[in-house]
């Protein structure tokens, strides 16, 4: 029997209701400011309340996708092209000359899926969605070869699922955990699982993963500087959750923490220059962050994101800074040294399910997302 070590707090809250084939991997710009503050007379007081705050970088527009998507993925390849998957069709987007071109398909269709780059620089996709009756969710994986741009079926998972986490472990496995999932005795029903699943790329292979201590979907999982993953909140049925623990790959066991401050679904969450986690979204404005050095209290809330709007990006930056991006369209800078917010401009337009990319130039790739429908756009920040 698997022994569970509860450290800090036992409570699992449920609190709130959630309110082609292959080929070769082959900029203008357009600062967003804002206007400079000056000390200002009285008389004119009122007036300077409408000016926005400057901005910090510049948006620009740096090419289209060959198709338009959302709930799709964006992975950073190691030659600094970014493989973009969803549905049957892939591309590759060269930020280097800003042109995307078609990689080879895949062998099942899918969105809301995970794409984890391997050690080996290959990539790992699994699940995600297929939309049709019986089997909504998909339990196949399949491989992406960097090298000749083809695809290669691995081993399925043991359970179906999409909105789940993957996560490249120090071993070079990956961990799965969690997601909507068909039931075969209820195949319409609309339900979460609390599996999860190790990949092995060196036999390519699942193997059965210590559970989490209840079902969910939408939640994050966020690799620790010890080795271990952070899970955190997610929903469950109609819940969104409250509570935050860590899996041990050493132990293969999970470890309850004392709760997060308030619950969240999906939400996002990123690991600081610090070791700290900064977790923020889940249709919450206040930021709250995990300390994993500090077993006392590790829960300590920080400034609200500013401007309104949920969080639906958060990208750490060589700086440190976190850029985060907003579903008003609008994006904020986190500079965890001021803990302080700045204004870094705004998007296109609002986007929904877009993807947020850091890449080996230090510059954050946002592709597509929908906007009244889904779209090819893709831009970048520079700070």
């Amino acid at each position: 029997m698997r022994i569970v070590n509860l450290t800090t707090s036992l409570a699992v809250a449920l609190l709130l209701p959630a309110c082609g084939g292959p080929a070769a991997e082959e900029p203008s710009q357009l600062a967003l400011h804002g206007g400079e503050l000056s000390s200002t007379p009285a008389s004119s007081l009122a007036a300077s309340t409408d000016l926005e705050p400057q901005s910090v970088g510049s948006w620009i527009l740096t090419g289209e996708l060959t198709s338009a998507r959302s709930g799709h993925t964006a992975t950073l390849l190691s030659s600094g092209r970014v493989l973009l998957v969803s549905g049957t069709t892939a591309e590759v987007f060269n930020p280097y000359t800003n042109v995307s071109v078609a990689t080879g398909e895949l062998t099942w269709a899918r969105t809301q899926h995970t794409a984890t780059r391997l050690e080996s620089g290959n990539v790992l996709v699994a699940g995600g969605w297929i939309g049709k009756f019986p089997r909504y969710w998909r339990s196949t994986a399949e491989v992406y070869d960097k090298v000749t741009g083809t695809w290669s079926s691995g081993d399925s998972m043991n359970t179906p699922r999409g909105n789940h986490t993957a996560t490249l472990l120090g071993s070079d496995k990956v961990l799965v955990v969690g997601g909507d999932t068909t039931d075969g005795s209820q195949p319409e029903a609309q339900l979460q699982t609390d599996s999860a699943e190790l990949y092995d790329p060196a036999t390519n292979t699942w193997s059965p993963a210590a559970s989490v201590f209840m079902p969910r979907a939408g939640h994050t999982a966020t690799l620790l500087y010890s080795g271990k993953v952070l899970v955190t909140g997610g929903r469950f049925t109609d819940w969104a959750l409250q509570d935050a623990q860590v899996y041990d790959p050493d132990t293969d066991d999970w470890s309850m923490l004392a709760p997060m401050p308030r619950t969240r679904t999906g939400h996002v969450a990123v690991r600081l220059n610090s070791g700290k986690v900064m977790v923020l979204g889940g249709g919450h404005d206040e930021v709250d962050f995990y300390d994993p050095y500090n077993s006392r209290t590790p829960w300590t809330t920080g400034d609200s994101l500013p401007s309104g709007g949920s969080a639906l990006s958060a990208t750490r930056l060589y700086s440190g800074e976190v850029l985060v991006t907003h579903s008003t369209g609008q994006a904020s800078l986190y500079d965890p040294a001021t803990d302080a917010w700045l204004s870094a401009g705004s998007l296109t337009a609002p986007l929904a399910a877009h993807t947020a990319t850091l890449l080996h130039t230090g510059q954050v790739l946002v592709t597509g997302g929908s906007s009244g429908g889904e779209v090819t756009t893709v831009q970048r920040y520079t700070r």
